[in-house]
């Protein structure tokens, strides 16, 4: 097993960087390219890896072509017994991905250990999923005649990860599509190539599963367009799978559409959690807290937008705002670690512009507002109008803004007002009335009682409008998403023609 934590030296020889795994070896990038790959938290280098070219990509594409038959025609059990395989290895080596998560990305350890066990949970249901049924018998109007809608795997799959989650997320993208009979490639992100992508890639051959079948091709960050582009336009492609930016994810879909080209997206989101008046008070500070917070805001499922009641609304800000004043932020190497650092110099400056321009349009910082390279202080903002950015644009950084909410229907008119739809959560005693309540939100998902960051592999994670849409993340929508359709009918007993 490779010592992924032994750090690169400045001085590293292109040989001594983390390689590309296509058809089942470990090899270099052509013309022995790298890029760096920085620790967030104290900037020092923490690996080099392989910086992909246009023939690298070609090669994993080529190999993830030739080995898709035969994998697709092995049994279901025999399929099954890899992804058992892989989720007992990654419970031996869990600890050195929490570790490689906390260095590569800042997670802290809470957050690393919580996207670690999401790993062997996805991966005993892509063992499940290799007998899942997957064809119907449909009536037929014409006497003697059988319709059979039978699912075929779609080819080859290009995955395109994030760095946030980049572990859980990356597997996501391409482990129910391999256990339908799928091959894939994947593209982790140039901030996460080793949690994201390569130690996967380890796992996965050591549990034995075929050359060819799983292929990671790592880029710096100017490359990245030419894999987007590679796996839109080689027809050898068949699906793509893309989490990320919603400005990314519109492009991206935009030249499938152009290549009719199939893709899953999972992109940003606006997510409110609306706090009524018979709530729980300090129960929903905490579910703010950790909604909004986890991971410095750094989710897709993030909680942007804190919508309460206006009964109740000077008393839990009072609470939030003294709770969040008590996290600051931290390295996180600390277990004790909340607010870790922001991934990049690109984002603390984008979190950091975002910020006070708010402030400067009369929203008022009640907790935190400033960077303190490489961190952001946890942050709540009031006075946010619908006119200002921060209402209406993803942060992904530790900070939210907190409005009142005249009436229930006014806070659901708070809640719908984005072009987002990915996650929600209301907060209530009474049960009855937050589920009608989340079924008038416009979220691919809310959670009554819970915070907006939740998921279960088994179940359907999707959101819609600039969330993405299209297709829901699971074992069920995998089989809409990485299979083909097709209506095969055979005439049992002669019929009269027309003619």
């Amino acid at each position: 097993m490779f010592d992924w934590l032994e750090t690169s030296k400045d001085n590293a020889a292109p040989s001594e960087a983390r390689k590309l795994f296509i058809n089942g070896e470990w090899t270099p990038a052509a013309g022995d390219t790298t890029f760096d790959d920085h620790n967030p938290t104290t900037g020092d280098l923490f690996a080099q890896c392989a910086d992909a070219s246009q023939a690298d990509v070609d090669a994993a594409i080529a190999a993830a072509k030739a080995a898709q038959p035969a994998w697709a025609a092995l049994p279901p059990a025999a399929r099954a017994s890899f992804f058992y395989k892989a989720a007992e290895l990654f419970t031996e080596r869990q600890e050195q991905f929490v570790q490689v998560l906390i260095a590569e990305t800042g997670s802290g350890f809470g957050k690393a250990m919580f996207e670690c066990s999401l790993v062997p949970l996805a991966l005993r249901e892509a063992a499940g999923l290799t007998t899942r049924e997957i064809g119907e018998i449909l009536p037929s109007q014409v006497p003697g005649k059988v319709n059979r809608a039978v699912r075929a795997p779609a080819g080859v799959v290009g995955v395109i990860s994030p760095w946030n989650f980049p572990l859980y997320l990356s597997l996501r993208g391409f482990v129910y599509a391999l256990a339908l009979g799928n091959t894939a490639i994947l593209k982790p992100s140039e901030d996460s190539p080793v949690s994201g992508g390569l130690m996967m890639a380890e796992l996965f051959a050591d549990a034995g599963f075929p050359a060819g079948v799983f292929n990671v091709v790592t880029t710096g960050r100017d490359g990245a367009a030419m894999v987007g582009d590679s796996f839109v336009n080689d027809k050898r492609v068949n699906v793509l799978s893309f989490t990320g930016s919603t400005h990314v994810g519109k492009i991206l879909n935009t030249a499938c559409a152009q290549a009719f080209k199939p893709i899953m997206l999972e992109l940003g989101g606006k997510n409110p959690i609306l706090v009524l008046e018979d709530a729980d008070l300090d129960r929903a500070v905490d579910l703010a807290f950790f909604g909004a917070f986890m991971h410095q805001g750094q989710i897709c499922m993030s909680a942007d937008k804190i919508i309460v009641a206006d009964k109740i609304y000077d008393a839990f800000l009072e609470k939030f705002v003294a709770k969040t004043k008590n996290f600051v932020p931290t390295n996180p190497q600390e277990q004790t670690c909340v607010i870790g650092p922001i991934i990049n110099d690109r984002q603390l400056q984008r979190i950091t512009a975002l910020i006070a321009e708010a402030q400067e349009q009369g929203a008022k910082v009640q907790s935190g507002g400033a960077a303190q390279a490489p961190f952001f202080e946890a942050t709540i903002l009031t006075d946010v109008t619908p006119e200002m950015r921060v209402w209406n644009e993803e942060i992904f950084g530790p900070a939210t803004i907190v409005v009142r909410a005249e009436s229930v229907q006014d806070a659901i008119d708070m809640a719908n007002d984005t072009p987002y739809g990915l996650s929600a959560s209301v907060v209530t005693s009474d049960i009855a009335m937050g589920e009608m309540i989340a079924e008038r939100i416009n979220a691919g998902m809310v959670h009554v009682n819970d915070s907006t960051v939740h998921d279960e592999p088994h179940c359907p994670f999707s959101g819609f409008g600039a969330s993405g849409g299209g297709g829901k993340w699971g074992p069920k929508g995998a089989i809409q998403a990485f299979t083909k359709q097709r209506w095969i009918s055979t005439q049992r007993v002669p019929h009269q023609l027309p003619f």
